[in-house]
Parts: C-alpha cells; structure tokens; sequence
C-alpha cells in the first residue's frame, strides 16, 4: 500500500482558480494602491505603516518590512499555519475542487480519517475506564491533578488484563489490523494479539489539530518501564510531535513563549498552575521537526533542564540543533533546575510567580554558549584561547547569518582576545579580467530571468530556439523558459511553487520582488532585447571555438558551414 501523492498539474491548477487578493482579503482588509497591487499593515509583524504587497498580476505577496512572501499556498500556511498538505486542501476547498491523487512506490502508507477515528474511541474508552478505577483517580488526586486538568487533556486509565482494546476494538480482522497499525496491540510471535497498554495511566498525544495520534501511559507503582509511548505510527512520529503543543495554542490567544520540558506530568502539573505554555518531547531529545513547529507560533523557547551534568550534556546538544534554526528575531534561554527538582516539584513548592522568576533568570543562548565552551579550554593561556577560538568558530558558522551571528563573532573575538576578522577568515577570491561581452552577459541574463520571473508571459513571445549559452545562471534560465512553455506557468505564484521544493526558489523569490525600473510598456522590448544580447554571446562562443579548432586540427565540411553561417547571423 502506498501514500497517495498530489500531482504537481493538479496544484498549478488549483493556483489558477485561487485569486490571491481575495484569499488575503478576506484575513487581512486589503486596500488598493495602485492598479494591480494592493496594501496593508502586515500581518506576520508589528507596525504602524502598510509595507505589505499584494500583487494581482503576479499572484505573489511581500512584505517590505519583514520580508514575508509567497504565493497562497504560502500565505496558508504562514498565516494559518498549516502544514503543505493542510494548505492544499483548504484551497481545494475553497475553490470546489477535488485533489486528485497518484501512487508513489517508495512512499509511507496511506493515512485515512480511519485511524484518527479509531484513537478518538479508544481515547473515550480509557476515559470511561478511568472513572471506574479508584485506584487511578487516588494517583491522580495524591498528584494534585484537578477534574478540570483530567478533563482537559483527556487523562483515561488502561484497565489490568491483556485484550481489553483487541476485544472492545478488534472484532474482525480488518480491525485488528488497524489496531495494529495504530500502535495499540502487539503481535505474538506465535500467533494473535495482545494490548500494547495496560494497567497505566493514559496521556492522548494530540497533533496541532487535537487530533488524537498516540498514548503515553505512566505505570501507578513501581513496574517498568515508568512511561510507555506509543510505536512510531502513519500519525506518529516522535520526533515531530510534542505533548501539550494543542493544549497551549488553546489557552493563548499569541503563544509569548513555549517550555520545553521532559514528560507529560510536567506539563500538566504547570498547566495546574497556569503556566499553559509548556510542552514535552516524547521520549526523544528536542529535533529540528520539534524547533520548526513552535517557531510557527512563537519567537520565544526555553528549555529546562536538570542543574546536574547529564542536564548540561543534554541542554549543550538541544543547543547545536538550535543553532541552524535561530533568527534575529528568537529568543532562546536554558533554564536549569536547582538539585533534585524537576518541573511538577517546583512548581508545586514555589508556585506560578516563583517558576516564572526562574525563567527570567534563564541563561541566553549566547551566555550558556559561551560558559559551555570555555570550561573546555584555558582562557589564560595562548594555546588554550586558540582551542576556544577554533571550537567555538566552528559552532557559530552554523547560525544563519544575520545580526546574532556577528555579534556573537563579536564576543567571541574580545574573549579569544583576537580580531574578528580572522576569525571569520573570509577567502579572497582574484579578480578576472573578461572582455566586454562576457562583463555583460551576467547583468544581461539576470534582468532575463527577472523579467521572466515577473512576467512568464513573455516566454509565449519567443518562437524560436535560445542557443545555448555558457555562462553562470544560463541553465536557469533554460530550464525557466522550457518550464513556463511546458506547463503553461501563468504568473510568478505559480511559477514559484513549480520551484518550492529546489534550492535555486530562494534567488527566483528574490528576483520575484526586485524593483527593475522598466516602464509597463517597455519590458517586452527590454526582455525581447536581452534575449538579443544573449544570442549573440552564444553565437561569440561558438565561433571562438570553431576557430579554436581550425587552428589545431581543421575544420571538417558541415562545421565550415555553421562557422560561415555563425559569422553571417552575428552580422
């Protein structure tokens, strides 16, 4: 069995039938500027002056202040922030139509509203089971979890016995097999079934649609192991989900800040004292599928971590998957709790006020960055700065560059005792002298491209074969051309999302938003004109080759002819 695929044809399609002004419109009050863009304050950012574009003939958005872009899938999924597939289907939606699918071989199985139904179910089933256990209800009570809590999170209890889920649940084969699938049985290896869960309290892992996906259960005594999640699932992977995530875009309006911590009874014990913001990793360290996911809600993360060396170990490891995906705009802080605390303890002996002073005083990334890195050299000798300098180095060419990075090179520098500009080492690379043409050929096909770009229409206005031309970005603007010719690109939205998931998207969106200066009635001539420029630089380099070769060896009879005709054409 196979997943099913959305066709790319079927996209192209649906971006045809999305007018992106309405779409935005309809969020964001949109007013006109001028005759085919439209403003507002932008949405994504503060501010008190519309910098947010909307540009009805490209069917492409920008902000001028924080740079946010994108076609409508884009807009979705940044404003609504769904996930690719999510945005695709609230499109299809909107516009009545129906996504068609395509089987790819290699691809995971097939995920159906089935499934999700299935754990819903069994998620009441266990909340049932929970209200006739007292045994269950004294362990939540001794752990200070209200009714409300319980109520909130969906807290059930999976009775003792091995088949109460197979023989509620799995009555034929089909669905034992979806029980299965889901994660809720284990198959004997001599035949048949038994429940995955039993005897534990039961934590529902919800996805950021409160959609159940999986079960943690904790053990009421001391049998091992104290917590159980559920098997990696077509809903559930562990390291992109986190628990509570649902919870707390619930009880915030704007996520200020998100916690992370270690396991579901510390976010429901902080949840208890109104610190509706934290969230746990499901029994796996923090990923960069963890990070992304609450960048989409908040600028703000805090880790906390045990005071003791494993704590440190494990904070200086969420650090370097951090490190990649921080922007000038995070904020990123390591709290560390004092000696034989953990979050559901503390916050219970210091309440909401004192947990959240602790906060306050959590270190900054760059702090516990720099304490982490200089405990392993000696700042008091030569050698040993050189070891801080190059170790650190090393780590701060992960951060994307931007003010953070340069400022930390900055620090860096003052504590190695050493000039920033060697640290970062920047290779000189020598001038080349080249002849007019060749001085020109970049400028002349990167207004090419942009204009392509901006206007694919234009594509339709050359009938004749491009010569190959070599020079850098040459193949872009190629593989640009044939594309909008093949797929009948209309606008630069479109275009883009032919490009979504390709590295050279990045420079064609930059190029999207340039301001060329052409006047309206002047690009097709402008365009037509570079086009012009670019044959007759392929035509230049075809005759200094053939030269090139009559002078070593000769010429056969057919390359005489194009040489002769080359030569004509130039003139």
């Amino acid at each position: 069995m196979t997943q099913l695929q959305i066709p790319r044809e079927f996209i192209q399609l649906l971006l045809t039938r999305i007018e992106l002004v309405d779409l935005i419109d309809g969020r964001v009050p949109l007013r006109k500027k001028s005759s085919n863009n439209y403003f507002a304050c932008c949405p994504f950012h503060t501010e008190k002056s519309a910098s947010f574009s909307v540009s009805q003939n490209k069917q492409f958005y920008y902000c001028f202040g924080c740079g946010a872009h994108g076609n409508a899938i884009d807009f979705l999924m940044q404003y609504d922030r769904l996930s690719f597939p999510e945005a695709i289907e609230t499109l299809a939606k909107q516009a009545g139509m129906e996504i068609p699918r395509e089987s790819k071989a290699t691809a995971k199985p097939i995920v159906s509203n089935d499934i999700y139904e299935l754990l819903t179910t069994i998620t009441k089933f266990y909340q049932t089971e929970l209200r006739k256990s007292e045994h269950a209800i004294d362990y939540l009570k001794q752990r200070g979890i209200s009714g409300t809590i319980a109520r909130d999170f969906c807290i059930g209890y999976a009775p003792p016995g091995w088949d109460h889920v197979l023989q509620t649940f799995g009555k034929t084969p089909a669905l034992k097999q979806q029980l299965l699938d889901a994660g809720m049985l284990i198959k004997k290896d001599e035949g048949g079934y038994y429940d995955r869960f039993r005897e534990r309290i039961m934590f529902p892992i919800h996805d950021r649609r409160g959609r159940v996906i999986g079960f943690g259960g904790r053990v009421l005594d001391k049998n091992e192991p104290k917590y159980l999640n559920s098997p990696e699932t077509p809903v559930f992977q562990k390291g992109h989900e986190l628990y509570g995530l649902y919870q707390a875009l619930q009880a915030n309006r704007q996520l200020q800040h998100a916690l992370i911590v270690e396991g579901y009874m510390d976010v429901i014990a902080l949840f208890q004292h109104e610190i509706t913001y934290a969230v746990a990793t499901l029994g796996t360290a923090t990923t960069a599928h963890h990070l992304q996911h609450l960048f989409r809600y908040t600028t703000e993360i805090i880790f906390c971590f045990d005071g003791d060396p494993a704590g440190r170990t494990a904070a200086w490891r969420a650090l370097q998957v951090t490190l990649p995906l921080v922007r000038d705009d995070t904020q990123i802080r390591f709290m560390f709790l004092p000696e034989g605390e953990d979050p559901d303890s503390l916050v219970r002996k210091e309440g909401k006020k004192g947990f959240e002073q602790r906060m306050q005083t959590a270190l900054t990334l760059s702090n516990f960055f720099f304490q982490s890195i200089s405990t392993q050299s000696d700042l008091s000798s030569i050698d040993g700065r050189a070891r801080f300098a190059n170790m650190a180095t090393l780590h701060l060419k992960q951060l994307p560059p931007g003010i953070l990075q340069e400022m930390m090179f900055e620090e860096l520098a003052k504590k190695a005792r050493i000039d920033v500009a060697q640290l970062k080492q920047p290779k000189k690379t020598p001038s080349k002298k080249t002849n007019s043409p060749k001085a020109r050929s970049p400028s002349t096909l990167r207004l090419a491209i942009t204009l392509l770009v901006q206007e694919p229409q234009l594509a339709s206005d050359i009938n004749e074969t491009i010569p190959a031309v070599e020079v850098p970005g040459a193949a872009l603007f190629m593989e640009l051309f044939e594309n909008i010719k093949q797929y009948s690109l209309p606008n630069t939205g479109a275009l883009l999302e032919y490009w979504r998931d390709r590295k050279e998207r990045k420079l064609l969106e930059k190029l999207a938003r340039t301001e060329h200066m052409i006047p309206k009635d002047g690009i097709k001539n402008e365009f037509l004109g570079a086009i012009e420029q670019l044959k007759k630089l392929a035509y230049n380099q075809q005759i200094k080759r053939l030269l090139a070769k009559a002078e070593q060896g000769g010429l056969s009879f057919e390359e005489k002819q194009i040489l002769h005709e080359l030569i004509h054409n130039k003139k």
